[in-house]
Parts: C-alpha cells; sequence; structure tokens
C-alpha cells in the first residue's frame, strides 16, 4: 500500500476531533460542521440562520458535553444564483459559547483544481447519538462561477445523505481539510454531493484565511496596485487574456508585459478576477461596467507566479505545493494528474535560469499544462512564441492535414473495395454507411482547410483546429472499425472456401459410391455454395447457409443417411 493510501486508511479509522455535529435545541441533527479555530465551526449557511440558537457536538472528543452556538448575520453567506442559475456562497461561521482546545482545531488548506478521491464526515439521518462516519468520494469537475466541485461517492454505498452537509472533506493525497459539502443531491437515485474548496470559502469568508493554510495562488507582487502602473484598461490585451484564461485557444500565449505600464495593471487585474480566493463580490462590482470579453472566469488558473531571480528548483516547488505533491517534486508527476496545470508566470526572461526555466516549461506544456507567459523585453519572447506556439501549431496543422489525407486517400478506397467484395448485415450497414459519409464530409473539409484564410490559423483560433483534430480522430476510427468488420466477414468467406473445396472431393467418391443421384445431388449443392462465396459482393450469410447444406450434405453421403437439413 503507498503511504497515500496509508494515511487515507488510518485517517477513516478514527474520528477526528474536529467534527461538528450540529443539532437544534430537541436534538434533531441539521448537519456537519469543521471546527476551525476554539469558538468558530464552518458549516453551510442552509444548515443554520442568524440569530437562532443551536447545539454542537464533538463526536471525536469524548466526554465534552453539546456546546451552545450561534451564527451572526455578517458571519452567514446564504446561497444564491446568479443570472446563469450557478449557485454561490452558503457558508457560515457558528460561534461557540464556550471554547475549546485550540488542538481539537483543523485548519483549512488550499489546492489548485482539487482532484482525485477524499473522504468527507458527516452524518445519516436519525437521532443525535449518530457519531458520524466517513464516505469515500472523488473529486470530479469544478462547475459554475463559484468554482464549486462536485463529488462521486466512490461505492454506491456511500452517497451523502443530508447530514454530511457541512461536513469537512479531507484530500487523501495531502490528508488536509480541502473544503465542506454543502448541497447534497436528494431524491430516487442521486449520488453526488457538491464541496466548496478552500478558495471559494476565502473568498466569501476572508476572516477564515487565519486558519487556512497552503500557498496562496497569486504572488503579492501580482496583485492589484503591486506594479506601480496606471489603472488604464488595455482592452484587446485584456480579451487576449480573458480567451486564455476561459481555456481558448492555443494552450500557451507568450507575451510581452513591461513592468509599470497600462499592459501590467491589465494583467494583474486579469489575474486577480480569475482566482478563487481574490475574487469577491467588490472586485467584481468595480469592473462592472468593462466590456464582458475582458472579464476572465474565475478558477482560470492554478497559480500566477512572479518568477523574477527564481532557480528551476523554486519554480518547481511552487508548482508542486500548489498541486498538493509532496516529497518528490519532479516534472514527469504533473502529467499522470487528470486535472492539467493552469499556470501564470511572469518575468521569464528575469528568471535566475531563464534557459533551463524554459526546458521544464516546454515539458510541462507537452504534457497538456496551460502556460501564459509573460516576458518584460522582446528577445526571449519571440524565441519562446516559436517553440511553444507557432512551430507546434504548424506541426499539427501539418498532423492533421497528413490525417485527413490517410482518410481519403487510404482508408476510403480500402473500405470501398471491401464492400465491392463483400455485403453487409443489416446490423453494421448504418456503421459502414457513416463510414462512407465521413469520407465524404472530410473530402470538403479538406478542401475547406485548403483555401482557409491564414488567420483562421492563427493561435487564438486553435480551437478550430482542435474540432477538426476530433472530427478525424472520430472519422478514423469509424472507418478502421468499419473496415475491420468487413474483414472479418471477408475472413469468414475464405474459410467456407477452403472447406467448400476440401470437402468436396470426398464427398464426391461417397455419394459415388452409394450410387444414384446422390453425385448429382451432391454437385447442385456445391456449385450453389460455391457461386454464393464467389460472387461479389458475396452475402457472406447467404453462402454459409449453403456451404453448411453442402457439407450436412456430405457428411449423410458419409454415414449412409440423407443428410437434408
Amino acid at each position: 500500500m503507498t503511504r497515500t493510501g496509508e494515511r487515507a486508511v488510518k485517517s477513516r479509522l478514527r474520528t477526528p476531533p474536529w467534527v461538528a455535529r450540529i443539532e437544534e435545541e430537541d436534538g434533531r441533527v441539521l448537519g456537519a460542521g469543521v471546527l476551525l479555530a476554539p469558538d468558530r465551526v464552518l458549516t453551510a449557511a442552509h444548515v443554520v440562520r442568524p440569530g437562532r440558537p443551536y447545539v454542537v457536538h464533538f463526536v471525536g472528543v469524548p466526554g465534552v458535553p453539546g456546546v451552545a452556538a450561534t451564527v451572526r448575520a455578517d458571519e452567514h453567506v446564504p446561497q444564491r444564483k446568479d443570472a446563469f442559475g450557478d449557485r454561490s456562497g452558503d457558508l457560515a461561521l457558528l460561534r461557540l459559547a464556550d471554547p475549546l482546545p485550540a488542538e481539537h482545531t483543523a485548519r483549512l488548506y488550499r489546492l489548485a483544481s482539487p482532484h482525485g478521491p477524499v473522504s468527507m464526515y458527516g452524518f445519516l439521518d436519525g437521532g443525535g447519538d449518530d457519531g458520524g462516519r466517513w464516505h469515500g468520494a472523488t473529486l470530479v469537475a469544478a462547475r459554475g462561477r463559484d468554482h464549486q466541485v462536485q463529488l462521486r461517492p466512490q461505492t454506491l454505498g456511500e452517497p451523502a445523505a443530508p447530514g454530511f452537509s457541512g461536513g469537512g472533506v479531507v484530500d487523501h493525497e495531502t490528508d488536509e481539510v480541502i473544503g465542506i459539502v454543502l448541497r447534497v443531491d436528494e431524491g430516487p437515485g442521486s449520488v453526488f454531493s457538491c464541496m466548496s474548496p478552500t478558495e471559494t470559502i476565502l473568498s466569501h469568508l476572508p476572516q477564515a484565511a487565519a486558519w487556512s493554510d497552503g500557498a496562496e495562488a497569486v504572488d503579492p507582487a501580482l496583485r492589484p496596485g503591486a506594479t506601480g502602473a496606471a489603472a488604464r484598461l488595455d482592452v484587446p490585451f485584456a480579451t487576449e487574456l480573458a480567451c486564455w484564461f476561459r481555456g481558448e485557444g492555443w494552450p500557451v500565449l507568450v507575451t510581452v508585459v513591461p513592468a509599470r505600464s497600462p499592459r501590467a495593471w491589465t494583467l494583474t487585474r486579469a489575474v486577480t478576477l480569475a482566482d478563487r480566493e481574490l475574487r469577491t463580490q467588490q472586485n467584481t462590482s468595480a469592473f462592472s461596467h468593462d466590456p464582458p470579453e475582458t472579464v476572465p472566469p474565475v478558477g482560470g488558473h492554478d497559480l500566477a507566479l512572479d518568477v523574477k531571480d527564481m532557480t528551476v528548483g523554486q519554480v518547481m516547488d511552487r508548482i508542486a505545493e500548489r498541486l498538493g505533491i509532496r516529497g518528490d517534486p519532479r516534472p514527469e508527476r504533473l502529467g499522470a494528474l487528470r486535472v492539467p496545470l493552469a499556470a501564470v508566470l511572469v518575468g521569464v526572461d528575469q528568471a535566475a535560469e531563464p534557459d533551463a526555466l524554459l526546458g521544464l516549461l516546454g515539458r510541462l506544456a507537452r504534457q497538456g499544462a496551460r502556460l501564459l507567459l509573460v516576458f518584460r523585453r522582446g528577445g526571449r519572447a519571440a524565441q519562446a512564441a516559436e517553440s511553444f506556439v507557432q512551430r507546434p501549431l504548424r506541426t499539427r496543422w501539418t498532423r492533421l492535414h497528413r490525417e485527413l489525407d490517410h482518410i481519403v486517400d487510404e482508408l476510403g478506397p480500402a473500405l470501398d473495395e471491401r464492400r465491392d467484395r463483400v455485403a453487409v448485415d443489416p446490423g453494421t450497414r448504418q456503421l459502414l454507411d457513416q463510414a462512407e459519409a465521413g469520407v465524404r464530409r472530410t473530402r470538403m473539409l479538406l478542401a475547406w482547410i485548403a483555401h482557409t484564410p491564414e488567420r483562421e490559423r492563427e493561435p487564438r483560433h486553435a480551437d478550430l483546429l482542435f474540432t477538426f483534430e476530433d472530427t478525424a480522430e472520430r472519422r478514423r476510427r469509424r472507418l478502421e472499425q468499419a473496415i475491420s468488420v468487413l474483414d472479418d466477414r471477408l475472413r469468414r468467406r475464405e474459410e467456407l472456401l477452403g472447406r467448400v473445396s476440401a470437402e468436396w472431393p470426398l464427398c464426391r467418391e461417397r455419394a459415388a459410391a452409394q450410387g444414384g443421384d446422390r453425385v448429382m445431388e451432391a454437385y447442385r449443392r456445391y456449385e450453389l455454395a460455391l457461386s454464393l462465396l464467389r460472387q461479389s459482393p458475396c452475402d457472406v450469410d447467404e453462402a454459409e447457409t449453403a456451404a453448411r447444406r453442402f457439407v450436412g450434405f456430405c457428411s449423410g453421403a458419409a454415414t449412409g443417411r440423407d443428410g437434408t437439413p
């Protein structure tokens, strides 16, 4: 068992002291919570209301009676829906009347792009004697503008019940509390729940930062006011940045941003708005009159780092820390992550080892990382743009063209040649028709690409390339599947031809020995099977039926039976 696995098993064999069970005064269980400070319990806002009395039990601390608690209005963030229907908020801090010892508390941990297995602690429906339990889950994906993360149970026996609302979520890799459970999908067949990650919690309850650990995503030098630049928005540059943060276009963007320039302020604005922790209602309101195409989505990056004077090892350590990789931050470990890294690196040409740093970043890019590389001057930037953007983009277009040619010039004719030789059964006709239609559409796509303007091949239009690549791969696989189906039928045809041809000499001798019309009947059946098998296109099913009747007749001739099916 791995060291991570051992930690996860040990954690699930005990009840942590920070686990809180929140009840009405009459003992009805409302949900769960996390003891963040001696007198504060973090929970979901829908579990509690301001001004009402509650009782909190700490089921992992024997002998501690229930503690009275209330929540203030300024520490209660109710769930809201924005204009797009996305949910946000749903967070609250309970204040305990009698504080607990500090050693019982837990700390929230910042983790970029949460992924992989976790455990959540909560309570099933029932009375106040429930000690709670761990349920395993997998973090699926962040959703919505509040970047809440969907949780999928590891087994069907571990769905989150309503009593898990507000409960802590522990990451198996780091053994840290990385968020709390919010809503639980109820109803028949519902198994999913939702988590608010640490940075989203801190954006709504900034006071909780005092009880949090883990590296912040954005360097202080890249926050508003740190650049010393005039607050004047560079709209074209802001639009370009917002596209990158939305995941549009080529995954690597190389740009030049002089220090203390309008572009520098535009960059810090975009980095701030794309960060889960720094993007708040206050700063989004400040930019509400900006063109909407200049506003990036929340959660658009995992890390924004000023790499001036930093070594490659220091940069790698910062990336590993944000991703929760401990002990061995080798770059190859990043390639195994289900969620690729999205990082902003500023001052690449001012790093302590710029060439070595670009080598590391090139490796990360090949592993699927999204990178925004900011240079202070243009010399190295032009080289990086050629290496990270232009050359691989040209290679991908060339590879796409080669793939399309392969479909039209090789797979298409191969399919036609096989269809001329063997007929298809009704069950596979649709597959073959779709494959043939794919060849026709690929010819049109090739013609379109041959006459498309060069501007359509620019990095910002790379989504078009990606769409074409997916289309080509899908058509190629369908053609290969169709050809494989026809090859199977052709092999079956050859097997039947060989069997019928091998059976005929013996069958003729046996029939002749029995006399009468046996030889003529054998020859008739042999000729029918042979003609059907040699017909083009060959109906293999019909030919196989005739071949079976011929072989059956021959078997009857050997035993003296009639052999007629």
